[in-house]
C-alpha cells in the first residue's frame, strides 16, 4: 500500500495533471503489479525447489537406511554362517564364548581412535580367544562403523577375507 501512496506521491512531485497523471500512475501501478507478480513467482518456485529438495535428502536418506540395513543383514548372514561351521565342526561352543567375548570390544570411533592401535588391540583380543584368522575379518566389519565402515565396503571380496596389516 506505502508504494501506491509513494507513486501517486511522485505523479504529484512531476507535476502531472490530468490524462497525464492518470497514464503515468497506470503504467507505473501496471509496473508495481508485474515486480509483485515476478516476486510472488520466484517465492513459488524457490519454496517448490526447496521441497523438492528436501524430498530428495529424505529419499537419499531412505534409500542409504536401505542400503546399510541390507548390509548389516548380509554381515549378520556372515557370522552366523561361520557360527554354524563352527558347530559343526566341534568347535560351537568354543565359537559362541568367542562371539560373547566379542560384544565387550568397542567399535573403532573415527576421530577418537588410532586406527593403528585400535587394530593391534582388536588383533591382541582376537588371538587371546583363539577366534581363527577366517573368522577376524567379519569379526572386524562387525566393529566398523562410518567412513570405516564404508571403506571397508569398498574393499573386494578376496581383499576382505585377507586380515593382514
Amino acid at each position: 500500500m506505502a508504494a501506491l501512496e509513494e507513486i501517486v506521491k511522485q505523479a504529484h512531485l512531476l507535476g502531472y495533471r490530468g490524462e497525464k497523471r492518470e497514464e503515468y500512475l497506470k503504467q507505473e501501478f501496471k509496473l508495481l503489479a508485474e515486480r509483485q507478480e515476478r516476486k510472488e513467482k520466484e517465492e513459488a518456485e524457490r519454496q517448490a525447489r526447496e521441497k523438492k529438495e528436501e524430498a530428495d535428502r529424505k529419499e537419499r536418506l531412505e534409500l542409504e537406511k536401505m542400503k546399510l540395513d541390507a548390509e548389516m543383514k548380509l554381515l549378520q548372514a556372515k557370522i552366523e554362517a561361520g557360527i554354524i561351521k563352527n558347530e559343526s565342526d566341534g568347535s560351537g561352543a568354543r565359537s559362541s564364548d568367542a562371539w560373547a567375548k566379542h560384544l565387550k570390544l568397542p567399535s573403532f570411533q573415527d576421530g577418537r581412535d588410532d586406527l593403528d592401535i585400535w587394530l593391534a588391540r582388536f588383533e591382541r583380543f582376537a588371538e587371546s580367544n583363539g577366534w581363527s584368522r577366517e573368522k577376524w575379518s567379519s569379526s572386524l566389519c562387525a566393529l566398523l562403523i562410518g567412513r570405516a565402515l564404508d571403506c571397508y565396503g569398498r574393499l573386494s571380496a578376496e581383499r576382505q577375507r585377507i586380515m593382514t596389516r
